[in-house]
This record gives structure tokens, C-alpha cells and sequence, in this order.
């Protein structure tokens, strides 16, 4: 198994997840870490000697695993979406909201989903906790 194979599959794994990330999160999963893991990792097994790196590659690609896992939000749009049409008749998604985290966490979502709901009210949707805060209207 040659490095090409390593960089083909690192490359693809970032690709994938950028892809679920905004067709399916409004691009608020925090992967950084993980993404940032990837790429030390396929860097690191140039100096890997061949017989170590399937084994020492499965460890960290659990971690990376983990990683990926931590930096998903709890709520994708569509999941969003379907608990607040509990509530409301009327919602539509309009776009995932970019937020400033108050603290250091890595795996913390860094924009919230912005719904319209039945007259024209905005809510927030917090994808990691689940809140639903209500915006004051435009001017």
C-alpha cells in the first residue's frame, strides 16, 4: 500500500465531510480538528515505516473517527426543521447563521440555523443544544 493510497483516502474523507457538512449541517459541524488531524496524519506517515503504519494508521484513524463524531452538531437543517414544524405550521430554513463561541472548544458549531416561521418571525436554532431562541424582527 503505497502513500498515493493514504492521500487518496485522507483527501477523500476531508471531501466527504465538507460535502455532508453543507448539504446537511449549513457547514455549522466543527471540523477543523478533525480535518487538521488528517492532514498532520498523512504528513506523519511519510516517516511511518511500512509494516507499522496499517496498525498505527487504524489507531489514529479512530481518533479521527472521534473527532469527526465530536465536531457534528447534534441537529442537522432537516432535523431542525422537522422540530419546528411541531410548533409551527409555517417554516422555512434561510441560512445557517455565522456565531463568535464564547470559549475555547473546538468542537463547538459555529453557526446557528436561521428559520422563518408562521408570520414572518425569525427563530435561531441552536444546532448543538437543541434551543430555539426568537429573534426580534427586522426593521
Amino acid at each position: 500500500m503505497g502513500m498515493k493510497w493514504w492521500w487518496m483516502l485522507g483527501i477523500l474523507t476531508i471531501g466527504g465531510m465538507m460535502f455532508v457538512n453543507e448539504a446537511w449541517y449549513g457547514n455549522s459541524a466543527a471540523f477543523g480538528m478533525a480535518i487538521s488531524m488528517i492532514v498532520v496524519t498523512l504528513i506523519g506517515m511519510k516517516q511511518v515505516e511500512q509494516h507499522h503504519r496499517i496498525r498505527r494508521g487504524g489507531f489514529i484513524s479512530l481518533l479521527i473517527a472521534g473527532a469527526i463524531y465530536l465536531g457534528l452538531p447534534n441537529y442537522s437543517v432537516d432535523e431542525a426543521e422537522h422540530r419546528l414544524q411541531q410548533v409551527h405550521e409555517n417554516v422555512n430554513y434561510v441560512e445557517a447563521v455565522g456565531v463568535v463561541n464564547e470559549g475555547w472548544n473546538p468542537f463547538q458549531p459555529n453557526r446557528v440555523y436561521l428559520f422563518e416561521i408562521d408570520s414572518g418571525d425569525r427563530v435561531l436554532f441552536l444546532p448543538d443544544s437543541g434551543e430555539i431562541i426568537k429573534t426580534r424582527p427586522p426593521m
